[in-house]
């Protein structure tokens, strides 16, 4: 059963209380016994004094004055008056023959008096008594008269005690208002004592309450007294030490947490009960929810993936590190490696696992591309390769035929067809390989190199279309160029017009003989647009977000008739894309096919 705690003060004053009152009861009881020892000792000294003057004079005018009782009960009534004292006289046989204050015929035989019995046997007594014909508490003193004498006779003094009862009650009452006065100081003076001890423990309670609670840079104050102030001082260190420790882990906490959130790589930590314990948001982003909803919660509720369950649990079985890798199917299918470590507290028992998420889907995207880019390009140059050597061994197959036999007819005509078959092949790899290192170039500087200079569009378009002219008008194709000579561009006058340049060509390319080609560039919201259309045959709508990607072609066989290499585009969306622009393309089947280029527009300098 739970107690209820008294307060220090109720423990400390009430003792004091009870000790000054039992202190103060004992000093009362001691005094008024001692004043009334002192009285009574006093009072029996003085009626001694007072017995031992009256036996002389009795003794005397008993036996040798030979007074009578009447003669003797007159001398003790005037003497008594006197001396202010009971005098009494009593023979040998009890009888009471004198008394000072009483009539004798009343009196009964004093001879069983304990004080009488002791002064008949030689011996002075003294007696403390109440005396029921004075009706008062008495003292006598006996003694004998005539110590010699067979049967003495014996004076008795008496004086009345009650008055020293009266006194000492008297001052037993003073003692106790004295004592109740006393007390209720002592009280309040207990009462302030007990404060002045308590109030500086009650003040490091409530200090420390304000520990208890985190306020840690709380301060205790210093009491008084010596004990007390090393405590306060003790406790003021203790949270001032508790105080940079808790702010070192928070620091290291934050750190954590910082580096913990700003982690590309998803974290989540288990433990032994697949309970995560924490997670950062990369790793709640991988699995679609928030961080703060998922501590505590079971991973199966989060991770629905049964690769990586079965991978959790391989982890939490064994004390190694395990890696694996991991395909996740959302709206777009992710690769995760994953890595497991076990976690420890700090008694070194396992509590856990760590698990570390790398999304390596780019990189395993990049890789696919490396291998596609490796065969596109081994089957872009083996193909040329190919036909050059095919008719390099026939031109040495002829000349051998000819140097064997009679000159083959139209032999010069071959060998000038070969040859240019030949020629075309080795145009068609230069071709490819200027593209790819301009393609690389521009992905090795990713931008840094461009010199921007504010230029004239209709300089840069008009050069574009002098470099296709000829093979337009071979064609038939016109080209229509509608800009504007105020309209000027911050550009890299070398890149734009490349850029440029492979989008007529592939107009050029991709038309029908004697079609026209259209070239419009204008201001538009501040921005300069520039549109290249042709009236080809257009490009089916899935194949739109791919042309883009090199060496992808709708059409693979006309293209490479036609001498492309695949990489214009790609190489056309990289210049734009560094140039803070934007590219995009709409076509139709059968209807054409138009690029439009959003640049920033720059005012002519």
């Amino acid at each position: 059963m739970h107690l209820k705690k008294t307060k220090l003060i109720w423990r400390i004053f009430p003792s004091f209380l009870i000790i000054i009152l039992l202190s103060l009861t004992v000093e009362a009881w001691y005094s008024t016994s001692f004043f009334k020892s002192f009285f009574l000792e006093t009072t029996e000294r003085e009626l001694m004094v007072r017995a031992l003057l009256m036996q002389d004079r009795f003794a005397r005018a008993l036996y040798v004055d030979g007074l009578s009782p009447h003669q003797i009960d007159a001398l003790c009534k005037d003497l008594g008056e006197k001396a202010r004292t009971r005098i009494t006289v009593i023979e040998n046989s009890g009888e009471v023959i004198g008394d000072s204050f009483a009539r004798v015929e009343t009196m009964e035989n004093h001879r069983k008096r304990p004080e009488i019995m002791n002064a008949f046997a030689g011996a002075k007594s003294m007696a403390v008594r109440y005396s029921p014909t004075l009706d008062k508490n008495m003292m006598y003193i006996a003694l004998p008269l005539g110590d010699s004498r067979p049967a003495p006779a014996v004076i008795r003094t008496a004086v009345s005690i009650s008055y020293i009862d009266a006194k000492i009650e008297g001052m037993r009452n003073s003692i106790s208002v004295v004592l109740l006065l006393t007390t209720l100081a002592a009280a309040l003076a207990s009462l302030y004592v007990s404060q002045r001890i308590t109030r500086p423990v009650e003040q490091m309670r409530k200090g420390a309450q304000e520990f208890s609670k985190g306020n840690l840079t709380n301060r205790l104050p210093s009491p008084d007294t010596a004990e007390l102030s090393q405590l306060a001082e003790s406790m003021n260190f203790m949270a001032e030490e508790l105080n940079k420790k808790i702010m070192d882990v928070k620091n290291r906490s934050r750190e954590l947490e910082a580096v913990h959130t700003s982690m590309q790589e998803g974290v989540i930590a288990i433990n032994g009960q697949e309970q995560i314990i924490t997670i950062n948001k990369a790793a709640a982003g991988i699995f679609d929810f928030s961080p703060e909803t998922l501590k505590t919660k079971h991973v199966l509720e989060v991770a629905r993936n049964y690769d990586l369950q079965v991978f959790i649990k391989k982890a939490l079985a064994t004390s190694e590190p395990v890696e694996d890798d991991l395909v996740m199917d959302r709206d777009e299918r992710m690769v995760l490696n994953i890595h497991s470590s076990a976690l420890y507290d700090a008694n070194d028992n396992r509590m856990g696992t760590l698990i570390i998420f790398h999304d390596i889907t780019r990189m395993r995207l990049l890789e696919s591309m490396h291998k596609e880019f490796a065969a596109n390009v081994s089957h872009e140059l083996k193909t040329p390769l190919t036909t050059i050597k095919g008719f390099v061994e026939t031109l040495i197959q002829m000349m051998a035929d000819s140097a064997a036999g009679p000159p083959v007819q139209d032999a010069a005509a071959q060998y000038t067809r070969f040859l240019g078959i030949i020629e075309k092949n080795v145009n068609r790899m230069v071709n490819l390989i200027d593209d790819l290192l301009a393609l690389a170039r521009l992905e090795r500087l990713k931008g840094t190199d461009i010199q921007f200079e504010s230029q004239l569009l209709a300089g840069l378009i008009s050069k574009a279309v002098g470099f296709c002219a000829d093979k337009a008008k071979d064609r038939g194709i016109t080209v229509d160029v509608n800009c504007p000579d105020t309209i000027a561009g911050m550009v890299d006058p070398t890149l734009m017009e490349q850029a440029l340049l492979n989008l007529v060509d592939n107009a050029i390319k991709y038309s029908g003989d004697g079609t026209c080609v259209t070239i419009n560039a204008e201001l538009m919201n501040g921005d300069i647009v520039i549109e290249v259309k042709d009236t080809g045959q257009g490009i089916d709508k899935e194949h739109l977000p791919k042309i883009f990607n090199r060496f992808y072609r709708v059409d693979k066989g006309r293209s490479r008739d036609q001498g492309g290499t695949g990489l214009g585009l790609a190489i056309v969306k990289h210049i734009v894309k560094y140039h803070n622009g934007r590219i995009e393309v709409d076509s139709r089947r059968g209807q054409g096919t138009c690029f439009t280029i959003t640049l920033p527009a720059a005012p002519v300098s």
